[in-house]
């Protein structure tokens, strides 16, 4: 065979391989691009489904919020109303029966420290005798 022709048959063949390659390179890319418009998509539906999500929250968010203030209206009205006389009287009576109730607890406390007071007084007198003998 000629130099020539075996010159020229590497070329083809160089040529060929290099044209296989820039079709693989180019499917590659195609797939890479491919791949992107893919996780783009998901990407967007997941951002749309997040949105969605947010909107529903800021919106139950805001009912809470003015069913709150409507409470809160609610309370300074009753706040700042007069009570009624019957209003006035169950207070008296329920202040009167709690008023009944913490001076008994007290006197119960006053007289446990009055019999802790006299048996330390006791004590403190033996404790004096035994000193002086």
């Amino acid at each position: 065979m000629d130099v020539r022709a075996e010159i020229l048959d590497l070329k083809l063949r160089v040529e060929g391989l290099e044209a296989r390659l820039r079709g693989r390179e180019a499917d590659r890319q195609t797939e890479l691009l491919r791949e992107i418009d893919d996780r783009t998509r998901r990407l967007e539906s997941a951002l749309t489904t997040l949105e969605a999500g947010f909107a529903t929250a800021r919106a139950e968010m805001n009912e809470q919020f003015d069913a709150v203030e409507v409470e809160v209206a609610g309370v300074r009205r009753a706040v700042s109303a007069p009570p009624s006389e019957e209003e006035a009287v169950d207070v008296q009576a329920e202040t009167a029966e709690g008023v009944a109730a913490i001076r008994s607890e007290l006197a119960d406390g006053f007289g446990g420290f009055r019999s802790e007071l006299l048996d330390l007084g006791i004590k403190l007198d033996r404790l004096m005798k035994a000193v002086e003998a």
